[in-house]
């Protein structure tokens, strides 16, 4: 096997010699994402594309949340929303054709990016105090991430916009029937929840790898042209994103919850 990639916004730990677990590594901040965790999940990603042992990845947080979306800070401090829209689509173009299998493991806060990453995964488990969110209005912000495609495909429109233009949070069980959550895992905590997580991964790694590569090639041939249409839709929103983002509207809504989150620390 190749030598892992050096990383510290992902850490990366063999499960078996053919599944690996990728963990969010930034609790501090519930593991929302920084242009250096965009890059470096994207470093990790090919690594286990390359490297032919690997037949599944499972991706979790560490901390109390999966993943809150988006670092946010005042304008002019931190990542640029250029960097971000560059950094992101340096992901996507990974995720969109990534052959191996992609399971999510969620709990706690999947917010923002970490709600519409889940549709590019092959199956998502999710804690039973698992929620989901994309506040995108409430900040002045556009649909990313693909969603504005991927949404009303798995979900249909109505469903979709809840999230995507009314912002609501969402439960497991509301998004387990909206078909974007596989099962909702029952544990104890999360401890054990990730390691039934862990343990099905496995089952699934000691497979056939061809099988499960053209088994995933397969189901995403049965939607004629969706890969297309998710590059367009990616490419459309990272656009209008960088027009919001940059917008008055919205570096004051950054300014504000980069604020009350300060407060919050006091």
């Amino acid at each position: 096997m190749a030598p892992l990639p050096n990383l510290t916004t992902i850490l990366i730990e063999c499960l078996s010699e053919s599944t690996a677990l990728f963990y969010y590594n930034q609790p501090q901040i519930s593991n929302a994402f920084t242009v250096r965790q965009y890059l470096e999940l994207r470093d990790a990603l090919v690594w286990a594309r390359d490297e032919p042992a690997i037949k599944v990845v499972v991706v979790a947080g560490k901390g109390k949340h999966y993943c809150a979306g988006k670092a946010m800070a005042a304008p002019g401090k931190g990542d640029t929303i250029e960097q971000e829209v560059e950094a992101g689509g340096k992901l996507a173009e990974v995720l969109q054709t990534f052959p191996k299998i992609l399971i999510a493991a969620v709990h706690g806060a999947a917010i923002g990016w970490g709600c519409t990453q889940l549709p590019y995964f092959d199956l998502i488990y999710a804690h039973t105090l698992a929620f989901f969110q994309t506040p995108f209005m409430a900040l002045g912000f556009v649909p990313e991430g693909g969603s504005s495609y991927t949404f009303p495909a798995l979900m249909g429109k109505q469903r979709a916009n809840a999230l995507l233009i009314a912002g609501d949070r969402l439960s497991v069980r509301d998004m387990y029937a909206a078909g974007l959550v596989t099962e909702v895992v029952e544990a104890r905590d999360v401890e054990a929840f990730l390691e039934e997580v862990k343990k099905r991964a496995c089952r699934i790694g000691g497979s056939s790898g061809e099988s499960l590569r053209v088994a995933k090639e397969l189901v995403g041939a049965a939607v004629e042209g969706e890969r297309e249409r998710l590059v367009r839709a990616t490419r459309r929103e990272g656009e209008a994103l960088l027009v919001r983002l940059n917008s008055v509207e919205a570096k004051e809504s950054m300014r504000a919850f980069a604020q009350r989150k300060e407060r919050a620390k006091l």
